[in-house]
């Protein structure tokens, strides 16, 4: 199968890297597949004409969203709509990653793919208009997923242990619940949904919850460091984007699909930690 993979400096394609080697992968540099060119989009699709479009890009620090509007709706949105329109063209499948934040966060208990969305920020509300643009292409997979990190890239896990072995003092919020989820385990997710033909809105997160606050005192426990860590809340550190209180998702779709590969979040994050794939 061939696929394209855009947003190739991103922490999940480096994942997809790894775990899709069976597959003819095309991984063109972020300038050769440009997402804010739609004759970029149109051309590359065109000339590898892949059978699947997997979508790893995205404009994903939340708060520069709320200054950089236009730049947000440019490539998590209206770029998106491109990548449909070149994917019909060639009957191709997209697989676009959506996010937790297209809901509002007041849930409690798990969101489902069918629960209404209602998204607090700038990020959320142009995730939301990319998972709309997707549904345009008539083979579609919508990935929602949250609070993505593994071994590589910029994400909490490092930002965590670097801060930490630095000896500094680390107040983290603990009013605030979703799923962990490492990228490796996402991109076993979506090979098998790629390979068996999923299609629709699917939520792909690790399973179980946790706060920001406890997902750290795992970390620091796994790699057996000794921290200075305390919780805080929400309010402690106000940030220009409102962030979802609650947004665990629902991933029971997945056994209904075909086959569900997401460990629990803890076992997720002891994969990281104890692997030598860093």
């Amino acid at each position: 199968m061939r696929v394209l993979i855009a947003g190739a400096s991103g922490q999940l394609a480096q994942a997809i890297r790894r775990t899709w080697q069976d597959h003819d992968l095309v991984v063109p540099e972020e300038t050769v597949l440009d997402l804010s060119r739609r004759e970029a989009i149109s051309t590359v699709v065109a000339e590898t004409r892949p059978q699947v479009v997997l979508n790893c890009a995205a404009f994903t620090q939340v708060d520069r969203c709320e200054s950089e509007a236009e730049q947000a709706q440019l490539i998590n949105a209206t770029a998106v709509g491109w990548l449909a329109e070149a994917c019909e063209a060639q009957n191709a499948l997209l697989i676009q990653i959506s996010t937790d934040y297209v809901f509002d966060g007041t849930g409690t208990r798990p969101y489902r793919e069918d629960d209404p969305t209602s998204p607090v920020s700038v990020y959320g509300r142009t995730k939301l208009e990319g998972e709309r643009q997707a549904a345009r292409c008539s083979r579609h997979l919508i990935a929602r997923t949250s609070w993505l990190y593994d071994a590589w890239g910029k994400n909490f896990l490092n930002t965590m242990v670097n801060a930490a072995g630095q000896g500094r003092s680390l107040r983290v919020v603990d009013d605030q619940r979703g799923a962990p989820t490492t990228c490796r385990a996402l991109a076993r997710q979506l090979k098998v949904a790629a390979e068996e033909g999923w299609q629709g809105l699917v939520h792909t997160t690790c399973q179980g919850e946790t706060t920001w606050h406890g997902f750290a005192k795992a970390i620091f426990e796994a790699k057996g460091m000794a921290v200075d860590l305390s919780p805080c809340a929400t309010a402690d550190y106000p940030t220009p984007a409102t962030r979802p209180a609650y947004s665990v998702l629902d991933g029971s779709r997945r056994a209904i699909l075909g086959c569900d590969l997401m460990p629990g979040w803890h076992d997720a994050l002891l994969e990281v930690i104890r692997a030598d794939w860093k």
